[in-house]
């Protein structure tokens, strides 16, 4: 689908997440309830129109589960991408993995199956759309009656149904709309049958909002998130069914309210007759991990800040073709070309790293100079770097890392640097600092760029929107001398800037986009994505070129794009590139 910036507008999915203590004055001594989960997340459509975050959410929804002493092996999460083909959102698995967990529980248990996708009605019947549902076949999805009907049989005491899908219009691309569908209409689940309580994230003609910018998830789930760990206090300790729905329903109308000026009112429904007189939900006791967290920033020896990583898996490359975004509305040469983004391929980052917050400066590269002498390629071989002299750019002798013609602070990205100067500073701040430091591997790089997102840069589609978060070919640089394939916008700069001028991604990340060519550590092949493996991908063994990521300040928006690719000589420098340092954790 398009990008929606800087907040959803539709098509949004949230979640909720309960923990469940059961109060039975009857039977003090019965075993302790078990509970079951069933939670699936769909992203990934092909004949409706794509989320963002139904994955994200459920995946929120079973670690907290987990932390809120759910069994682990109880907690069945169906989502996209998943690494077992029979946990993927499809139909078939949806299915299978229901009724095998509804034959588990017994008379004192708790089951939550959740959903968060995409659901329609058709001829006056609910169904949620699995991966691969098509509108005009009814059997490709599942009828929500269906899933009431089986619910009912279970013995379970407390069955809660989360169904997060907006209830508003076609889920299909506006392409598809003016295809015949019939009986279609808005989702509308029937009321729950006795014993099953479903808890909708959305009321009737409204859409489920998402906020992926600010909050990362789900407007409604990062509310229920919220109670859990301690906002829906009751005022004695607990956070219940009733003081949790209430405060997350409260704060997500609020929310929408003010953002969208429109209305979300979450709607819980169902009714429970049974031997427990409350179900109480505890408030989330989450033990802190010993040492450094995802989100943390350090200062090494030298004050560079570095930021911690999380592990963490994505989708790497691209699959669009040159001919696509030029439809999309971006300009460039005819010598540009991107079949080396392709195919688009998962990638698992084993191991939490540190990566540098900030592209190196000038004053942090002037330090490695002065205590080693360091004589950079351009300085050694006559060459020289690349520069500005008046309005004509070009390679000369007397430009290097310390001038390159334009005005630069010490707080300015280091640029003229070669990919072998990049990786002799590394040597150098790794026996500074007593931890290793080095380039990014390609991986590394894209997956830190893109923190979780799956648009073309970190804050969508849109590269008008480019000169929020970075230093990019604009209006500025347009004023300043020739440059074809600009954006209209400004950004301020017409060549570098200093480091952090821009808002960050959401690992905290500056300069991302924009600003200077990052060198990566890998060897450069066209086809290198056709064979890659999944964990730690380190590039080929061997070759001509190194890998530049991320486009710099005189670069068209398509070249800063998250999975733009570029590649020069390692022994390459120009005003357009420099580097950034990671370091194990």
């Amino acid at each position: 689908m398009g990008q929606r910036s800087p907040v959803a507008t539709q098509w949004a999915v949230a979640s909720a997440v309960l923990a469940v203590v059961f109060f039975n004055p009857g039977n003090l001594a019965a075993r302790e309830p078990t509970k079951f989960a069933l939670l699936v997340g769909v992203d990934d459509y092909s004949e409706l129109t794509d989320l963002s975050c139904a994955g994200n959410d459920e995946r929120a929804f079973a670690k907290v589960l987990r932390e809120l002493g759910f069994p682990a092996d109880q907690v069945v999460l169906l989502v996209d991408r998943a690494t077992q083909p029979r946990y993927l959102p499809f139909r078939e698995n949806i299915v299978r993995q229901l009724e095998l967990l509804l034959s588990m529980p017994e008379a004192d248990d708790l089951l939550i199956v959740g959903f968060s996708g995409h659901g329609v009605a058709i001829d006056g019947k609910s169904y949620l759309c699995p991966t691969g549902a098509r509108v005009e076949e009814p059997e490709t999805m599942i009828a929500v009656d269906w899933i009431y009907e089986r619910l009912e049989k279970c013995p379970a005491a407390l069955k809660l149904l989360f169904v997060d899908a907006c209830r508003h219009g076609d889920p299909r691309p506006p392409g598809l709309r003016a295809a015949p569908a019939r009986g279609l209409d808005l989702f509308q689940p029937e009321p729950p049958p006795k014993g099953v309580m479903i808890l909708n994230s959305c009321g009737a003609n409204q859409y489920a909002r998402e906020d992926k910018e600010k909050l990362q998830h789900g407007v409604f789930m990062h509310f229920i998130l919220e109670g859990l760990h301690g906002k829906a206090d009751n005022g004695r300790g607990l956070v219940t069914l009733s003081s949790l729905y209430d405060y997350a329903s409260l704060e997500t109308k609020k929310y929408v309210r003010n953002h969208w000026n429109s209305l979300q009112t979450p709607a819980l429904e169902g009714r429970i007759d049974g031997p427990f007189e409350i179900c109480r939900f505890e408030r989330a006791r989450v033990e802190t991990p010993a040492g450094p967290q995802p989100g943390d920033v350090t200062t090494n020896s030298i004050g560079m800040k570095l930021v911690l990583i999380p592990a963490g898996e994505f989708m790497m490359g691209g699959d669009e073709s040159a001919a696509e975004l030029k439809v999309a509305g971006f300009g460039f040469s005819d010598s540009f070309q991107c079949n080396d983004e392709r195919p688009k391929h998962r990638v698992r980052i084993a191991r939490p790293f540190y990566m540098g917050v900030y592209e190196v400066t000038k004053a942090q590269f002037a330090q490695f100079v002065t205590a080693t002498d360091y004589k950079t390629e351009a300085e050694n071989d006559g060459k020289g770097g690349g520069g500005v002299t008046g309005d004509v750019f070009k390679q000369s002798a007397e430009f290097n890392w310390r001038s390159w013609g334009v005005d630069q602070s010490d707080q300015s990205p280091v640029v003229n640097v070669s990919w072998n100067d990049a990786v002799a500073y590394c040597g150098w701040l790794s026996r500074q600092d007593g931890r290793r430091h080095r380039l990014p591997t390609e991986a590394e790089w894209e997956y830190a760029c893109r923190a979780g997102t799956t648009s073309r840069f970190f804050n969508g589609d849109d590269p008008e929107g480019l000169v929020r978060v970075g230093n990019v070919a604009d209006g500025s640089a347009k004023a300043k001398f020739n440059a074809a394939f600009t954006t209209s916008a400004s950004d301020g700069y017409a060549f570098t800037s200093p480091v952090g001028r821009f808002r960050p991604n959401a690992f905290g990340l500056y300069d991302m986009h924009g600003n200077t060519f990052e060198w990566c550590s890998d060897w450069y092949a066209e086809d290198y994505y056709a064979a890659s493996p999944v964990d730690d991908p380190q590039g080929p063994p061997a070759g001509s070129f190194r890998v530049l990521r991320g486009g710099g300040w005189r670069n068209d928006p398509v070249y800063c794009r998250s999975a733009s690719r570029s590649l020069v000589s390692p022994a390459n420098r120009s005003y357009l590139t420099g580097f950034r340092v990671v370091c194990a954790r």
